[in-house]
């Protein structure tokens, strides 16, 4: 009887999100053109857009041994105004090139800001211009912003997915190109990356197959990772203490990594081509679009609290 009950509930739940996720995609497709250009001229008037998006690259995948989701995502920004001043290399910190010099102190607060907008992307799902109010953001701890997140349904109040504590992680090597490519007039650097484990939710399959309580509450069940690069492009004309770099560029990169399983991907494993084309055509697609949404926000975000 209890087993019954369990697979009911399961399929009550893929339902719910496939007309959650349906939803969404409509509403924001029937209104991407006339919300962005809201959205645009309001900040316009408020705070200067010092960066506009180049490229912007993503890769999604289900693995069907496996049940594994896999996503990338990359976008390119540049500088839209006309060039920055002189950088020191001895003292530069990869951080001040888009803007006249900053304040040591301010130059701290960067790193930090790009820090907190990371880890408040549980917070970016519920804005009203992306899924209108069909989401809201719970914490597990009202006085510490940096707890547990639980992503909920707002009429239903319905578990979505819950996020972990952010944390800081150093990046492999293999994330410091742009477009593929290495050159020896380019320089990268990691400037901030940020995990958010996938703790459970809807729309994770977090069933455990351990047999302790402290193996579960290790168990992986993916994250989303957030990278900030940023490039210098040297001009050939520098002196020895000086250079003055050209056309500094913002990198955003996004992953789902670990062991993330979809709960549209069912338990069954090989993945049948039915469920897989059904994530495909549903959670993959509003994954891609959030994320292509989320980083032109942390660009904006970043702009504006910069000018604050």
């Amino acid at each position: 009887m209890h087993d019954s009950k369990v697979k009911t509930m399961k399929k009550l739940a893929i339902i719910i999100n496939i007309i959650l996720i349906q939803s969404i995609i409509a509403i924001n497709a029937a209104s991407l053109h006339t919300t962005d250009t809201d959205t645009n001229n309001n900040k316009s008037k408020h705070t200067k857009q010092y960066y506009k998006r180049k490229s912007y690259q993503w890769n999604a995948n289900l693995h069907r041994t496996t049940g594994i989701a896999t996503s990338f995502e990359r976008s390119i920004f540049h500088y839209k105004h006309q060039p920055p001043p002189i950088c020191s290399v001895d003292n530069d910190d990869g951080l001040s090139m888009h803007r006249p010099p900053l304040s040591t102190t301010k130059k701290k607060q960067i790193k930090h800001i790009v820090q907190d907008i990371f880890s408040s992307y549980p917070n970016f799902l519920t804005k009203p211009s992306l899924t209108f109010g069909l989401c809201q953001s719970i914490p597990s701890n009202v006085e510490n912003k940096y707890c547990n997140h639980h992503l909920q349904t707002s009429l239903l109040h319905l578990n979505m997915l819950t996020f972990g504590k952010p944390r800081i992680v150093k990046p492999s090597k293999k994330h410091i190109f742009i477009n593929n490519k290495s050159s020896s007039t380019e320089k990268e650097r990691v400037i901030c990356c940020i995990e958010i484990p996938i703790k459970g939710g809807l729309l994770a399959n977090v069933e455990s197959k351990s047999s302790t309580t402290s193996k579960k509450k290790d168990e992986d069940h993916g994250c989303i990772r957030f990278i900030w690069l940023q490039t210098k492009q040297p001009n050939k004309q520098h002196t020895k203490k000086h250079k003055k770099y050209l056309h500094p560029e913002i990198i955003l990169i996004t992953e789902i990594r670990g062991k993330y399983r979809p709960t549209l991907a069912g338990n069954k494993l090989p993945i049948s081509n039915m469920r897989k084309m059904l994530y495909y055509s549903t959670q993959r697609m509003v994954h891609t679009y959030v994320m292509w949404r989320y980083h032109d926000y942390v660009v904006k975000e970043y702009s504006r609290r910069i000018d604050g």
